[in-house]
Protein backbone atom coordinates (compact mmCIF):
# COMPACT_ATOMS: atom_id res chain seq x y z
CA UNK A 1 0.00 0.00 0.00
CA UNK A 2 1.81 3.76 -0.82
CA UNK A 3 1.72 6.46 1.67
CA UNK A 4 -0.71 8.33 -0.68
CA UNK A 5 -3.08 5.23 -0.39
CA UNK A 6 -2.76 5.70 3.44
CA UNK A 7 -3.85 8.98 3.72
CA UNK A 8 -6.83 8.53 0.98
CA UNK A 9 -8.48 6.08 3.59
CA UNK A 10 -8.51 8.32 6.02
CA UNK A 11 -10.04 11.21 4.98
CA UNK A 12 -13.17 10.90 5.72
CA UNK A 13 -12.06 10.30 9.69
CA UNK A 14 -10.27 13.44 9.54
CA UNK A 15 -11.51 15.94 12.35
CA UNK A 16 -9.25 19.09 10.77
CA UNK A 17 -7.64 20.06 7.23
CA UNK A 18 -5.68 23.39 7.41
CA UNK A 19 -5.80 25.10 4.39
CA UNK A 20 -3.11 28.04 3.42
CA UNK A 21 -3.66 29.74 0.56
CA UNK A 22 -3.53 33.70 -0.90
CA UNK A 23 -6.56 35.29 -1.90
CA UNK A 24 -6.10 35.92 -5.57
CA UNK A 25 -6.37 33.11 -8.05
CA UNK A 26 -9.62 31.14 -8.07
CA UNK A 27 -8.52 27.76 -8.46
CA UNK A 28 -7.43 28.61 -4.10
CA UNK A 29 -11.29 28.69 -4.05
CA UNK A 30 -11.56 25.31 -5.52
CA UNK A 31 -8.57 23.90 -3.33
CA UNK A 32 -10.87 24.39 0.03
CA UNK A 33 -13.81 23.64 -1.90
CA UNK A 34 -11.53 20.46 -2.53
CA UNK A 35 -11.21 19.82 1.58
CA UNK A 36 -14.95 20.22 2.09
CA UNK A 37 -15.95 17.50 -0.11
CA UNK A 38 -13.15 15.10 0.27
CA UNK A 39 -13.14 15.71 4.16
CA UNK A 40 -16.55 15.56 4.77
CA UNK A 41 -16.36 14.84 9.00
CA UNK A 42 -13.76 17.77 9.09
CA UNK A 43 -13.70 21.10 10.04
CA UNK A 44 -11.91 23.66 7.25
CA UNK A 45 -9.58 25.96 8.63
CA UNK A 46 -8.54 28.48 5.68
CA UNK A 47 -5.57 31.04 6.39
CA UNK A 48 -5.83 33.67 3.90
CA UNK A 49 -2.25 35.35 3.08
CA UNK A 50 -2.25 39.08 2.69
CA UNK A 51 -1.66 41.53 0.30
CA UNK A 52 -0.21 45.08 0.04
CA UNK A 53 -2.84 47.19 -1.36
CA UNK A 54 -2.15 50.46 -2.71
CA UNK A 55 -6.22 51.24 -4.57
CA UNK A 56 -4.34 54.78 -5.92
CA UNK A 57 -2.76 52.98 -8.48
CA UNK A 58 -4.01 51.94 -11.59
CA UNK A 59 -3.95 48.65 -12.71
CA UNK A 60 -0.65 48.08 -14.52
CA UNK A 61 -1.93 44.20 -16.16
CA UNK A 62 -2.45 46.22 -19.74
CA UNK A 63 0.90 47.70 -19.51
CA UNK A 64 3.10 44.19 -18.70
CA UNK A 65 4.30 43.27 -21.54
CA UNK A 66 5.95 47.17 -22.36
CA UNK A 67 6.95 46.70 -18.27
CA UNK A 68 9.07 43.19 -18.50
CA UNK A 69 10.57 44.56 -22.22
CA UNK A 70 11.91 47.63 -20.13
CA UNK A 71 13.33 45.66 -16.68
CA UNK A 72 12.91 42.37 -16.93
CA UNK A 73 11.40 39.58 -15.40
CA UNK A 74 13.32 39.71 -11.78
CA UNK A 75 12.29 43.56 -11.37
CA UNK A 76 8.79 42.75 -12.47
CA UNK A 77 8.27 41.07 -8.93
CA UNK A 78 10.87 42.36 -6.71
CA UNK A 79 12.50 45.62 -6.49
CA UNK A 80 14.59 46.41 -3.83
CA UNK A 81 15.36 50.34 -2.59
CA UNK A 82 19.05 50.08 -3.85
CA UNK A 83 17.47 48.98 -7.44
CA UNK A 84 15.00 52.25 -7.97
CA UNK A 85 17.78 54.40 -9.31
CA UNK A 86 18.44 51.29 -12.00
CA UNK A 87 14.80 50.52 -12.79
CA UNK A 88 14.44 54.00 -13.17
CA UNK A 89 16.53 54.39 -15.41
CA UNK A 90 15.28 51.18 -17.38
CA UNK A 91 12.05 53.28 -17.34
CA UNK A 92 12.54 56.18 -18.74
CA UNK A 93 9.60 57.07 -18.07
CA UNK A 94 8.58 59.00 -14.56
CA UNK A 95 4.73 57.98 -14.95
CA UNK A 96 5.82 54.17 -14.88
CA UNK A 97 7.08 54.37 -11.62
CA UNK A 98 4.28 53.91 -9.35
CA UNK A 99 4.13 50.40 -10.41
CA UNK A 100 7.66 49.82 -8.73
CA UNK A 101 6.95 50.96 -5.65
CA UNK A 102 6.50 47.39 -4.29
CA UNK A 103 9.62 47.23 -2.50
CA UNK A 104 10.15 47.50 1.05
CA UNK A 105 9.37 51.05 1.38
CA UNK A 106 6.08 50.03 -0.17
CA UNK A 107 5.17 47.07 2.37
CA UNK A 108 6.14 49.46 5.42
CA UNK A 109 3.82 52.77 4.01
CA UNK A 110 0.93 52.72 6.30
CA UNK A 111 -1.27 53.93 3.51
CA UNK A 112 -0.79 50.50 1.44
CA UNK A 113 -2.11 48.98 4.56
CA UNK A 114 -4.81 50.73 5.28
CA UNK A 115 -7.51 49.09 3.60
CA UNK A 116 -6.25 45.56 3.61
CA UNK A 117 -8.68 44.57 6.23
CA UNK A 118 -11.90 44.94 3.88
CA UNK A 119 -9.87 43.59 1.17
CA UNK A 120 -9.17 40.46 3.28
CA UNK A 121 -12.59 40.61 4.68
CA UNK A 122 -13.80 40.61 0.78
CA UNK A 123 -12.03 38.15 0.16
CA UNK A 124 -13.27 35.47 2.15
CA UNK A 125 -16.57 36.71 1.69
CA UNK A 126 -15.83 35.60 -1.81
CA UNK A 127 -14.68 32.11 -0.73
CA UNK A 128 -17.72 31.78 1.44
CA UNK A 129 -20.29 32.81 -1.20
CA UNK A 130 -18.52 30.08 -3.67
CA UNK A 131 -18.89 27.18 -1.04
CA UNK A 132 -22.74 28.52 -0.33
CA UNK A 133 -23.97 28.45 -3.68
CA UNK A 134 -22.55 24.62 -3.95
CA UNK A 135 -24.54 23.83 -0.15
CA UNK A 136 -21.61 24.02 2.10
CA UNK A 137 -22.91 25.24 5.16
CA UNK A 138 -20.81 27.60 7.32
CA UNK A 139 -20.58 25.76 10.49
CA UNK A 140 -17.83 23.71 8.32
CA UNK A 141 -14.90 26.52 7.99
CA UNK A 142 -13.58 29.16 9.58
CA UNK A 143 -10.93 31.90 7.98
CA UNK A 144 -7.99 33.62 9.81
CA UNK A 145 -5.20 35.45 8.63
CA UNK A 146 -2.24 37.36 9.71
CA UNK A 147 -1.44 40.92 9.08
CA UNK A 148 2.26 40.46 10.17
CA UNK A 149 2.58 38.51 7.03
CA UNK A 150 2.79 41.76 5.16
CA UNK A 151 5.94 41.93 6.27
CA UNK A 152 7.73 39.40 4.51
CA UNK A 153 5.41 37.93 1.43
CA UNK A 154 6.35 40.04 -1.52
CA UNK A 155 3.71 41.73 -3.17
CA UNK A 156 4.13 40.09 -6.53
CA UNK A 157 2.61 40.61 -9.95
CA UNK A 158 -0.98 38.96 -9.00
CA UNK A 159 -1.16 41.71 -5.93
CA UNK A 160 -4.65 44.16 -6.47
CA UNK A 161 -2.42 46.72 -8.73
CA UNK A 162 -2.23 44.24 -11.56
CA UNK A 163 -5.73 42.41 -11.40
CA UNK A 164 -8.48 43.95 -9.94
CA UNK A 165 -9.73 40.67 -7.97
CA UNK A 166 -11.75 42.78 -5.23
CA UNK A 167 -13.97 43.28 -7.54
CA UNK A 168 -14.92 39.93 -8.77
CA UNK A 169 -17.75 39.73 -6.41
CA UNK A 170 -19.12 43.11 -7.46
CA UNK A 171 -22.98 43.00 -8.80
CA UNK A 172 -23.07 44.50 -12.27
CA UNK A 173 -24.30 47.81 -11.47
CA UNK A 174 -21.15 48.00 -9.44
CA UNK A 175 -18.42 46.26 -11.69
CA UNK A 176 -20.18 48.81 -14.63
CA UNK A 177 -19.61 51.91 -11.73
CA UNK A 178 -15.74 50.61 -10.85
CA UNK A 179 -14.81 50.73 -15.02
CA UNK A 180 -15.05 54.70 -14.62
CA UNK A 181 -12.48 55.11 -12.06
CA UNK A 182 -10.29 52.47 -12.69
CA UNK A 183 -8.19 54.04 -15.36
CA UNK A 184 -7.80 57.13 -12.51
CA UNK A 185 -4.53 57.42 -9.87
CA UNK A 186 -5.05 58.87 -6.43
CA UNK A 187 -7.01 59.79 -3.87
CA UNK A 188 -10.81 60.19 -6.00
CA UNK A 189 -9.62 56.55 -7.48
CA UNK A 190 -8.95 54.88 -3.61
CA UNK A 191 -12.47 56.70 -2.13
CA UNK A 192 -14.20 55.12 -4.99
CA UNK A 193 -12.78 51.86 -5.18
CA UNK A 194 -13.73 51.62 -1.01
CA UNK A 195 -16.65 52.53 -1.71
CA UNK A 196 -17.71 49.80 -4.12
CA UNK A 197 -15.58 47.41 -1.97
CA UNK A 198 -17.40 48.21 1.07
CA UNK A 199 -20.95 47.90 -0.49
CA UNK A 200 -20.13 44.67 -1.88
CA UNK A 201 -18.94 43.07 1.60
CA UNK A 202 -22.05 44.46 2.95
CA UNK A 203 -24.03 42.95 0.39
CA UNK A 204 -21.99 39.87 0.56
CA UNK A 205 -22.24 39.84 4.84
CA UNK A 206 -25.54 40.35 5.06
CA UNK A 207 -26.21 37.69 2.39
CA UNK A 208 -24.18 34.85 4.28
CA UNK A 209 -25.44 35.54 7.83
CA UNK A 210 -22.71 37.78 9.33
CA UNK A 211 -23.55 41.31 11.05
CA UNK A 212 -20.16 42.89 9.70
CA UNK A 213 -18.12 42.06 7.05
CA UNK A 214 -14.89 41.68 9.36
CA UNK A 215 -16.94 39.06 11.07
CA UNK A 216 -16.00 36.60 8.65
CA UNK A 217 -12.17 36.86 9.97
CA UNK A 218 -10.24 35.58 13.10
CA UNK A 219 -6.66 36.53 13.92
CA UNK A 220 -4.19 33.62 13.26
CA UNK A 221 -3.82 33.11 16.87
CA UNK A 222 -7.04 31.42 17.19
CA UNK A 223 -6.09 29.17 15.04
CA UNK A 224 -2.56 28.34 16.80
CA UNK A 225 -4.79 28.37 20.46
CA UNK A 226 -6.62 25.56 18.78
CA UNK A 227 -3.74 23.25 17.92
CA UNK A 228 -2.03 24.05 21.26
CA UNK A 229 -5.00 22.36 22.99
CA UNK A 230 -8.25 20.75 22.18
CA UNK A 231 -6.63 19.50 18.98
CA UNK A 232 -3.20 19.34 19.71
CA UNK A 233 -3.57 15.38 19.13
CA UNK A 234 -5.83 15.65 16.47
CA UNK A 235 -4.32 14.29 12.57
CA UNK A 236 -5.00 17.13 10.56
CA UNK A 237 -3.86 17.51 6.55
CA UNK A 238 -2.48 20.34 6.09
CA UNK A 239 -3.04 21.79 2.33
CA UNK A 240 -0.88 25.21 0.64
CA UNK A 241 -1.65 26.54 -2.23
CA UNK A 242 -0.28 29.79 -1.66
CA UNK A 243 3.04 31.25 0.28
CA UNK A 244 4.06 29.24 3.02
CA UNK A 245 4.06 32.28 5.78
CA UNK A 246 1.56 31.20 7.75
CA UNK A 247 1.79 27.52 7.46
CA UNK A 248 5.58 27.91 9.20
CA UNK A 249 4.00 29.60 11.81
CA UNK A 250 1.19 27.25 12.91
CA UNK A 251 3.81 25.00 13.03
CA UNK A 252 6.98 26.37 14.85
CA UNK A 253 4.34 27.50 17.78
CA UNK A 254 2.79 24.62 18.14
CA UNK A 255 3.71 21.00 18.55
CA UNK A 256 1.18 19.77 15.62
CA UNK A 257 2.58 16.29 13.55
CA UNK A 258 0.04 16.64 10.35
CA UNK A 259 -0.35 13.19 8.92
CA UNK A 260 0.46 15.18 5.76
CA UNK A 261 1.62 18.53 4.13
CA UNK A 262 0.69 18.85 -0.15
CA UNK A 263 1.54 21.92 -1.39
CA UNK A 264 1.93 23.35 -5.02
CA UNK A 265 5.49 24.12 -4.99
CA UNK A 266 8.99 23.66 -6.73
CA UNK A 267 9.74 23.19 -9.94
CA UNK A 268 12.06 20.50 -11.43
CA UNK A 269 13.39 22.67 -14.61
CA UNK A 270 12.57 26.27 -13.98
CA UNK A 271 11.66 26.76 -17.36
CA UNK A 272 7.86 27.32 -17.66
CA UNK A 273 6.58 30.47 -15.30
CA UNK A 274 7.32 33.85 -16.09
CA UNK A 275 10.23 33.61 -13.18
CA UNK A 276 12.18 30.47 -12.45
CA UNK A 277 10.46 30.07 -8.89
CA UNK A 278 7.59 28.36 -8.51
CA UNK A 279 5.45 31.15 -7.68
CA UNK A 280 3.93 30.01 -4.09
CA UNK A 281 8.20 29.40 -3.07
CA UNK A 282 8.79 33.08 -4.56
CA UNK A 283 5.71 34.94 -2.77
CA UNK A 284 7.88 34.11 0.80
CA UNK A 285 11.42 32.07 -0.15
CA UNK A 286 12.77 32.08 3.18
CA UNK A 287 9.43 30.52 4.53
CA UNK A 288 9.42 28.06 1.48
CA UNK A 289 12.44 26.66 2.55
CA UNK A 290 11.80 26.89 6.43
CA UNK A 291 8.75 24.71 5.94
CA UNK A 292 10.93 21.70 4.53
CA UNK A 293 13.42 21.93 7.83
CA UNK A 294 10.17 21.85 9.85
CA UNK A 295 8.48 18.60 7.76
CA UNK A 296 11.85 17.02 8.25
CA UNK A 297 12.27 17.62 11.76
CA UNK A 298 9.00 16.12 12.54
CA UNK A 299 8.58 13.55 9.88
CA UNK A 300 5.77 14.45 8.28
CA UNK A 301 5.24 12.91 5.02
CA UNK A 302 4.92 16.04 2.33
CA UNK A 303 4.61 16.15 -1.45
CA UNK A 304 4.84 18.91 -3.53
CA UNK A 305 3.34 19.85 -6.38
CA UNK A 306 5.48 21.13 -8.96
CA UNK A 307 4.77 23.89 -11.55
CA UNK A 308 5.31 20.88 -14.74
CA UNK A 309 2.81 19.52 -13.37
CA UNK A 310 0.28 21.73 -14.45
CA UNK A 311 1.84 23.73 -16.85
CA UNK A 312 3.29 22.46 -20.04
CA UNK A 313 6.38 24.29 -21.49
CA UNK A 314 5.69 26.14 -24.69
CA UNK A 315 7.45 28.45 -26.68
CA UNK A 316 5.21 30.53 -29.30
CA UNK A 317 2.92 28.14 -31.07
CA UNK A 318 5.21 24.95 -30.06
CA UNK A 319 4.75 22.26 -27.45
CA UNK A 320 8.49 21.57 -26.10
CA UNK A 321 7.10 19.57 -22.97
CA UNK A 322 3.50 18.64 -22.80
CA UNK A 323 1.69 18.61 -20.07
CA UNK A 324 -2.01 16.25 -20.19
CA UNK A 325 -3.29 17.93 -16.47
CA UNK A 326 -2.41 21.63 -18.70
CA UNK A 327 -6.25 21.00 -20.22
CA UNK A 328 -6.83 22.65 -23.40
CA UNK A 329 -10.16 24.77 -24.04
CA UNK A 330 -12.74 22.34 -24.71
CA UNK A 331 -11.65 20.52 -21.76
CA UNK A 332 -11.74 23.11 -19.42
CA UNK A 333 -15.03 23.69 -20.57
CA UNK A 334 -16.59 20.20 -20.31
CA UNK A 335 -14.48 20.68 -16.63
CA UNK A 336 -16.98 23.36 -15.68
CA UNK A 337 -19.81 22.46 -17.96
CA UNK A 338 -19.97 18.83 -16.09
CA UNK A 339 -20.08 20.81 -12.48
CA UNK A 340 -22.93 22.87 -13.16
CA UNK A 341 -20.50 25.97 -12.99
CA UNK A 342 -20.19 27.54 -15.88
CA UNK A 343 -19.93 30.97 -13.78
CA UNK A 344 -16.28 29.61 -12.23
CA UNK A 345 -15.29 28.86 -15.70
CA UNK A 346 -16.09 32.73 -17.05
CA UNK A 347 -14.64 34.22 -13.64
CA UNK A 348 -11.14 32.16 -13.94
CA UNK A 349 -11.64 33.10 -17.88
CA UNK A 350 -11.52 37.11 -17.08
CA UNK A 351 -8.79 36.29 -14.31
CA UNK A 352 -6.74 35.32 -17.42
CA UNK A 353 -7.34 37.41 -19.73
CA UNK A 354 -7.02 40.25 -16.97
CA UNK A 355 -3.07 38.86 -15.94
CA UNK A 356 -1.74 39.15 -19.86
CA UNK A 357 0.75 37.27 -18.36
CA UNK A 358 -1.10 33.34 -19.25
CA UNK A 359 -1.90 32.46 -22.45
CA UNK A 360 -4.58 30.31 -21.39
CA UNK A 361 -6.29 29.22 -18.47
CA UNK A 362 -4.24 26.61 -15.73
CA UNK A 363 -6.03 25.14 -12.83
CA UNK A 364 -2.85 25.22 -10.59
CA UNK A 365 -3.35 24.73 -7.12
CA UNK A 366 -6.73 22.65 -6.62
CA UNK A 367 -4.64 19.71 -9.08
CA UNK A 368 -2.18 19.77 -5.97
CA UNK A 369 -4.71 17.85 -4.19
CA UNK A 370 -6.22 15.21 -7.04
CA UNK A 371 -3.58 12.68 -6.00
CA UNK A 372 -4.66 12.42 -2.36
CA UNK A 373 -7.95 11.53 -3.94
CA UNK A 374 -6.24 8.89 -6.80
CA UNK A 375 -3.34 7.67 -5.34
CA UNK A 376 -1.31 6.38 -8.42
CA UNK A 377 -2.46 8.96 -10.56
CA UNK A 378 0.68 10.63 -10.26
CA UNK A 379 4.13 9.27 -9.68
CA UNK A 380 6.25 11.12 -7.31
CA UNK A 381 9.77 11.09 -6.13
CA UNK A 382 12.27 11.66 -3.41
CA UNK A 383 13.58 14.60 -3.13
CA UNK A 384 15.10 17.67 -1.32
CA UNK A 385 15.28 21.29 -2.27
CA UNK A 386 18.88 22.99 -2.44
CA UNK A 387 19.72 27.36 -2.88
CA UNK A 388 20.32 28.19 -6.54
CA UNK A 389 21.37 31.66 -8.21
CA UNK A 390 19.82 32.62 -11.71
CA UNK A 391 20.69 36.18 -13.03
CA UNK A 392 20.96 37.15 -9.40
CA UNK A 393 17.82 35.95 -8.38
CA UNK A 394 17.90 33.64 -5.65
CA UNK A 395 16.02 30.26 -6.85
CA UNK A 396 14.87 26.83 -5.16
CA UNK A 397 15.75 23.71 -7.02
CA UNK A 398 15.41 20.54 -6.29
CA UNK A 399 16.73 17.28 -6.48
CA UNK A 400 16.57 13.80 -5.96
CA UNK A 401 16.97 11.95 -2.53
CA UNK A 402 17.33 8.54 -1.09
CA UNK A 403 15.15 9.02 1.76
CA UNK A 404 13.46 11.65 3.92
CA UNK A 405 9.74 12.30 4.00
CA UNK A 406 9.64 15.07 1.50
CA UNK A 407 8.16 13.68 -2.50
CA UNK A 408 7.81 16.23 -5.35
CA UNK A 409 5.39 14.92 -8.01
CA UNK A 410 6.69 14.34 -10.85
CA UNK A 411 5.48 15.32 -14.73
CA UNK A 412 5.67 11.83 -16.33
CA UNK A 413 4.05 12.06 -19.85
CA UNK A 414 2.09 8.70 -19.77
CA UNK A 415 1.30 8.54 -16.46
CA UNK A 416 -0.33 11.67 -16.70
CA UNK A 417 -2.08 11.32 -20.58
CA UNK A 418 -3.27 7.79 -18.88
CA UNK A 419 -5.10 9.65 -15.21
CA UNK A 420 -6.01 13.16 -17.52
CA UNK A 421 -9.59 12.28 -17.49
CA UNK A 422 -9.38 11.09 -14.01
CA UNK A 423 -8.35 14.53 -12.98
CA UNK A 424 -10.66 16.30 -15.01
CA UNK A 425 -13.63 14.24 -13.28
CA UNK A 426 -12.17 15.12 -9.74
CA UNK A 427 -12.34 18.25 -10.00
CA UNK A 428 -16.29 18.68 -11.98
CA UNK A 429 -17.04 16.27 -8.64
CA UNK A 430 -15.15 18.52 -6.56
CA UNK A 431 -17.11 21.60 -7.93
CA UNK A 432 -20.68 20.10 -8.24
CA UNK A 433 -23.24 21.36 -5.54
CA UNK A 434 -23.88 18.94 -2.41
CA UNK A 435 -26.65 16.60 -3.15
CA UNK A 436 -30.08 17.44 -2.02
CA UNK A 437 -28.50 21.12 -1.47
CA UNK A 438 -30.28 22.42 -4.41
Amino acid sequence: MSELQTIHDQLTNLKHVVVCVDPVDLDNIWMSLWALVRAPNAHIHISLSPRVLDLRVPTFASLFPELNAKVGSHYMLDTQDEDAEEVYGLLGDEGLRAYFARDTTFQADAHTRTHVPLYMALSALRFALKFSSKGHVGTRYTFYWDPRSMESIIPGIHHPAHVNDFLYACNDEDRRESSKYLHLAGQEREERMVEIMQRTANRLAGQLGYEEPLDILNPIEKLIELFKGPAAASRTLVLGGGPFTEMVRLLKETDMLPLAVVAMSRTWWADVNVFPNNYNDLMDLDAAMEIEDLVKERAVPTWFFPTECAKAKVEGSQVLRRCAWDFDMEQLKSIFRDAGDMESYEQAAVFTRETKTLAKMHLFDVLTVVPLAHPGSLPYRRAESYWDEVDGQRVIRIKEAADGPVNVFYPDEEAMKASQKTAMEEISYVLSSVKGSG
